[in-house]
């Protein structure tokens, strides 16, 4: 064992056979089971929180969770002699879900509803807020405009620019339709109800090993509308099957066949929709990166989201119908 950090695990009652790197991190085979050790960077009372809110959950779901085992001193958190903060955690060695296979898609959605499910019953009102939607779509659409003003001012301008001003209009007026919507629902009293949420729940998250499934990476937990877990799943899955509309249809009607959506996560999903981050995204690094060179795959990826935008406005159509 001549990882970084792995001299940590001398605080653990671990026998221990074997170590790998893996990506940010050092997994253990132990006669124990599968263990992770990961630096931490974050509070002692945050992982606490995280904790204990895992340790209500296992009472109340079946949903395997990657719990932080305790050292000897009864300690969450580790340091190696340089003082370096680390944690372990229960883990498996299964692979992640794979995206482009629509089974596991619909499989990790039926987890998340059955997590979804089980949160509603844990206790977590120390567990921080999500952030403001309605603000943080504000900054979001300033910084379209700021960035639009900006490239007019381009004389020569390169394919990048040129083809962000094409489909400018476009992705911007759904940014004012979404944050319309979100000022409706403020003024109507109809946002959708908080619970605790995952609050990064992607298909990097789940583990599959044959019929074990495990749900990983909690320390982004947060009380805030679960709907929004669905959402960045739904959009990483559908964004690699070219934002096919049946794709979403039937990544919805599986979550609803364990936890039906209120007509508020409805329309909460479809403002999520609707608002083009994806296109933000390029525009943003655009603002804030070196300007006189723009890697093409950054045009590319600007053209792939006008040809998606067909399939893309056929899916913002189904989910008015359902919320109206």
């Amino acid at each position: 064992m001549n990882e970084k950090g792995t001299d940590v695990l001398q605080q653990y009652d671990l026998d221990i056979i074997r170590t790998s790197r893996v990506r940010g991190a050092v997994l253990c085979e132990t006669r124990q089971g599968c263990r992770l050790l990961k630096e931490y960077r974050g509070s002692e009372a945050r992982l606490c929180q995280v904790e204990n809110a895992l340790s209500a959950l296992e009472g109340v779901s079946g949903i395997a969770v990657d719990r932080v085992i305790p050292n000897r001193e009864g300690q969450l958190i580790s340091v190696d002699a340089d003082q370096t903060a680390y944690i372990v955690k229960e883990w498996n060695s299964g692979r992640e879900c794979d995206l482009t296979n629509e089974g596991e898609v619909l499989r990790g959605v039926r987890l998340l509803a059955m997590l979804h499910t089980g949160l509603r019953q844990v206790f977590g009102d120390e567990c921080k807020e999500g952030n403001n939607l309605k603000e943080e779509y504000e900054r979001r659409t300033a910084g379209l405009r700021r960035t639009r003003s900006y490239v007019r001012r381009v004389r020569n301008k390169s394919e990048f620019e040129l083809c962000m001003m094409r489909s400018f209009s476009m992705f911007f007026e759904q940014a004012e339709e979404a944050l319309r919507q979100l000022e409706l629902e403020e003024a109507g009293g109809t946002k959708p109800q908080k619970y605790l949420c995952h609050g990064e729940y992607s298909h990097h998250h789940i583990l599959y090993d044959g019929e074990f499934a495990m749900i990983t990476d909690f320390l982004g937990m947060l009380r805030g509308v679960q709907a929004g877990d669905l959402y960045y799943f739904m959009r990483k899955a559908m964004e690699k099957r070219g934002f096919c509309c049946r794709t979403g249809e039937r990544i919805l009607e599986e979550y609803d066949r364990y936890l039906p959506l209120t007509k508020e996560e409805r329309h909460y999903l479809y403002i999520r929709f609707l608002y083009p981050e994806k296109y933000w995204k390029q525009i943003n690094y655009y603002y804030n990166s070196n300007k006189a060179w723009i890697p093409q795959r950054n045009t590319d990826k600007l053209k792939i989201l006008e040809e998606q935008e067909p399939e893309r406005k056929k899916f913002l159509d189904f989910l008015h119908r359902s919320v109206i």
